[in-house]
């Protein structure tokens, strides 16, 4: 995503702010594409660091509604206050929360599945032992190796998603803790 692309969804996801606060918001956020750009980064390598500018809108619309608050304890302020956490509650509860329960029973059943195969190699390679299950000791070696060695390499290549998946959820929550604690700065 280039530079305007970014910069429009984010516009679009600001609309019905005042035009003073989408104003500084477009600001700081050509300031980190001059910057990036400064730095020998590309527009695509900034709007990808930025993350969605739909979810960026949301977030900025909840705090600028914090930072009215803050100036204007009023109940107009207040509801928008309440209606931009729940937007953000909303999405995380209708989206986010089913998507990491799948992720889980899927990162779950993988594991399990990697551990069966690793039992299972082992089974083949200690049955040789005592004659071997099959009737071909050398395919029974080939494939009880085979078993244990895709079993370690599925399970590395899990462990690597699920740090994947791990850190962008550190940073997910990152913004959510910087939106609620620039609320909780004020009181």
């Amino acid at each position: 995503m280039n530079r305007a692309h970014f910069m429009a969804q984010l516009r679009d996801g600001l609309s019905g702010l005042h035009h003073v606060d989408i104003g500084d918001i477009v600001t700081d956020y050509e300031r980190h594409f001059a910057d990036g750009a400064a730095d020998g980064r590309t527009e695509e390598e900034v709007a990808a660091a930025l993350g969605d500018p739909a979810r960026l809108a949301r977030e900025l619309r909840a705090e600028v509604g914090f930072k009215r608050w803050e100036q204007n304890r009023s109940p107009g302020n207040f509801l928008g206050v309440m209606l931009a956490l729940l937007g953000l509650a909303t999405l995380d509860l209708i989206i986010l929360l089913p998507l990491l329960c799948g992720l889980a029973a899927l990162f779950f059943g993988l594991a399990v599945a990697c551990l069966g195969c690793i039992v299972g190699g082992a089974f083949l390679l200690v049955s040789l032992l005592w004659g071997g299950v099959m009737g071909n000791p050398g395919a029974q070696a080939l494939i009880g190796l085979g078993l244990i060695s895709g079993a370690v390499g599925g399970g590395a290549l899990l462990l690597l998603l699920m740090d994947i998946i791990a850190k962008l959820l550190i940073r997910y929550a990152r913004l959510h803790f910087r939106l609620f604690d620039s609320a909780n700065a004020s009181v």
